[in-house]
């Protein structure tokens, strides 16, 4: 399971910002000679040292990791015993007594502590991480698990729990351990392969983390240990929400030794409850209001999956159905990618395949069926009969799989505590709040209809970058433009809404930006005039609300300037909600000044 990079076009990661990858280790070296002038000629045995090792290191790192990128379990091993000897020379070669006593020198210190953080990292990086990866036969457990005869073996991790735990342990404690160190006197020479590595170390984590996390939840969540009940929420990106669109579909599945039964579906229009069904926290109710507890459509206005989650099981054994395991989103464009190479499907009039599922479940459909309640129970039954098939087996469910995960449209939220401990760092757990360094831009509907299906997104993320490779902000705009340009009476009433809440065919929809951890909201535009938000908080995060309205044919541009408030604050990972299309997300760098 990938659990490292944000969406750029749907299902494609999002480009890294515009900075060339830097050799970590020589540059390193040339700052560890800054310290020399500090500290003296005992330091010399250990530059040369250093420098002996740094282009070893520098090349069997960076195979290694690729080769764990690409699940190369022959080409890893051919890497770690190389890796291992040039880290532990570079581990030496910042350890000592003489590196200690430097480690308590006014100024000397800022210099001498993130290179001796670094010696333990990429040297706990060899020998705990990659080596017990390396001994695997396989890196197979990398990869999502696949369908076979309908089934997926919930135990088909087993053999790669050990190595894997072992691995996520070594990596998150250096993650940690690189996080605490401060570069707020650090120059530069030190400060930009330091957080180079960092960045390179939390990638890594991420990737094996996912899998170690699979590996332990699969035996229990796929009912190898007792049988385990899901709901299904289909979300309709037509309608759009924070994570997606309106849960448009419920459906219900029983999990019992890897295979999949279907259970009860139902519309979410159908588990309305106007008395409210409780469980909001007090951002929620302060900032979303009580829709969240009153209609299930709503449940996602946060961008927080998990929340939603939980609220949607609240719906569900309020309209009488049982309690649950756990929830599973997805959405109509990711059942597209799941079902490539299936035949197609007879749902309604309809041959629903890969290629126009979208476009029948969230447009089609609408013109077919005159009546809203008709169209809420085709998007109900054609969502339970995909899904059906995914699970037989048919189609390209594991590529499907990974590419759903990565672009955000594929999330799983366990009612389990410990499970959901272990779940929550992955992408797959949709989980937004706590990710730090991950800037969101989410929309949530106003419109009350479902001509959001019109709506395209283009994004440009600028950051303004430092010469240690942190930002000191970044300039984010984002530019909606309303595609339909026809005749708004020739739409069905349900897609062009009724002209009661706002003007016929037209988008109306709120804007959250959440700037990432460390940095601020300083100036907002819309269509180049400045504006005023509203400024929130939400679970300790900042966030702030704009309103756009798009008539057909007509486009805006909202652009939010953010300004780093710490230092050392690197160019944070940019996701916003998916949409019915995919989502044009171009990311640039351009020099800052006063860092």
């Amino acid at each position: 399971m990938s659990d490292a990079t944000p969406e750029s076009a749907a299902g494609q990661p999002a480009p890294q910002p515009a900075r060339k990858r830097r050799r970590v280790w020589p540059w390193m070296v040339g700052g560890f000679g800054v310290v020399v002038v500090g500290v003296g000629a005992l330091f010399t045995w250990d530059a040369k040292t250093m420098l002996d090792s740094s282009d070893a290191l520098t090349a069997h790192a960076t195979a290694a990791k690729e080769a764990v990128s690409n699940r190369d379990a022959s080409a890893l091993a051919a890497e770690v015993d190389g890796l291992e000897e040039s880290a532990r020379a570079f581990a030496d070669a910042t350890s000592g007594f003489h590196w200690s006593l430097a480690a308590r020198m006014p100024w000397v210190s800022d210099q001498v502590r993130p290179l001796m953080a670094a010696g333990d990292a990429v040297d706990a990086m060899a020998t705990e991480a990659l080596a017990p990866l390396a001994q695997m036969d396989s890196l197979d457990a990398l990869a999502v698990p696949g369908f076979e005869n309908g089934r997926i073996d919930p135990y088909v991790l087993e053999p790669y729990r050990e190595p894997l735990a072992a691995a996520v342990g070594a990596l998150d404690a250096q993650s940690a351990a690189l996080g605490d160190v401060s570069l707020a006197h650090t120059v530069d020479q030190v400060a930009t392969p330091f957080l180079d590595l960092r960045e390179q170390v939390d990638e890594l984590s991420g990737l094996v983390g996912s899998a170690h996390a699979a590996a332990e939840l699969l035996p229990s969540m796929l009912g190898g240990e007792g049988e385990r009940t899901y709901l299904v929420m289909v979300q309709n990106n037509a309608e759009p929400r924070a994570s997606g669109g309106i849960p448009g579909a419920i459906i219900e599945i029983a999990v019992q030794d890897g295979r999949i039964e279907l259970g009860d579906f139902r519309p979410a229009s159908s588990l309305v409850k106007y008395d409210g069904v409780g469980g909001l926290s007090t951002d929620e109710a302060r900032i979303f209001g009580d829709q969240m507890q009153m209609f299930p459509q709503d449940v996602n206005f946060t961008p927080e999956f998990p929340r939603a989650a939980e609220l949607m099981t609240r719906f569900w054994t309020a309209g009488g159905g049982d309690e649950v395991d756990g929830v599973v989103s997805i959405d109509p464009i990711a059942l597209g990618w799941m079902l490539e190479g299936a035949a197609p499907v007879a749902v309604g009039p309809f041959e629903i395949t890969s290629d126009n599922l979208a476009d029948v479940m969230l447009s089609d459909a609408y013109f077919e069926y005159a009546n809203p309640a008709d169209q809420d129970d085709f998007f109900a039954r054609a969502s339970a009969a995909l899904f059906g098939e995914i699970t037989s087996g048919r189609g390209s469910a594991v590529q499907g799989v990974e590419r759903a995960i990565d672009a955000g449209r594929l999330m799983v939220w366990s009612s389990a505590a410990h499970e959901q401990d272990l779940l929550q760092p992955t992408r797959i757990a949709g989980a937004f709040l706590e990710r730090e360094g991950t800037v969101g831009v989410f929309v949530n509907d106003g419109s009350g209809s479902k001509i959001g299906y019109y709506i395209d997104a283009e994004a440009t993320v600028t950051d303004r970058m430092c010469a240690d490779g942190s930002i000191a902000g970044q300039t984010i705009s984002i530019t909606y433009t309303h595609t339909f340009d026809g005749d708004a009476e020739s739409l069905p009433e349900y897609v062009a809404g009724e002209g009661i809440f706002v003007p016929l065919a037209e988008f109306h929809a709120n804007v959250l930006v959440y700037p990432a951890v460390g940095t601020g909201i300083t100036r907002a535009t819309l269509d180049g005039d400045k504006i005023k938000v509203r400024p929130e908080h939400q679970a300790g995060r900042t966030l702030a609300t704009a309103r756009i309205e798009l008539a057909p044919g007509a486009s805006t541009t909202l652009q939010f300037e953010v300004d780093a408030h710490v230092d050392g604050v690197l160019p944070p990972e940019y996701v916003q909600t998916p949409g019915p299309r995919e989502v044009a997300i171009e990311r640039l760098a351009e020099g800052a000044t006063g860092c």
